[in-house]
């Protein structure tokens, strides 16, 4: 699945260095769909520091190798982000949907999403037509995050 250059893997295109992932949802008909509701802190330079819910969502998903470990005590996070609007896993999936007379409907976005999940560092590539980011309003300060199991 290289590319020509893996520098792409240094990235955070998306901006989701240290986010937490509360929970993972995949969707697989009408339209494939996977949310993450995240965690997010706002800004590192920021006393105190303070944090968002909200949700990352890939629509249209194409191809997706989406791996987690449920360790207790920990929360998988992300660390780094890459958007690739080229990629041999792009090439290869349009070919073979091809083959398969199966219809896209706009360019595949390759989406490289680097977790650190326990002491497990997993790599995680989806190719879908679009994401977004939706970030609640109401930001709160480090110190009222109490975890996910409270």
């Amino acid at each position: 699945m290289a590319t020509e250059s893996e520098e792409y893997k240094e990235n955070d295109d998306l901006g989701l260095y240290l986010t937490l992932i509360q929970n993972v949802n995949m969707t697989f008909n009408p339209e494939r769909e996977l949310v993450f509701n995240i965690v997010k802190p706002l800004n590192f330079n920021d006393k105190p520091l303070k944090w968002n819910t909200g949700k990352l969502t890939f629509k249209n998903i194409h191809f997706c190798d989406l791996q987690f470990i449920n360790e207790y005590n920990e929360y998988p996070e992300f660390y780094r982000s890459a958007i690739l609007k080229e990629s041999n896993l792009i090439k290869e999936t349009v070919s073979k949907l091809n083959r398969l007379n199966k219809q896209i409907n706009s360019p595949l976005i390759h989406y490289y999403l680097y977790t650190l999940q326990g002491d497990k560092e997993i790599e995680i590539n989806i190719l879908s037509e679009s994401y977004e980011l939706k970030l609640n309003s109401e930001s709160k300060p480090l110190e009222d995050f109490k975890g996910f199991d409270n």
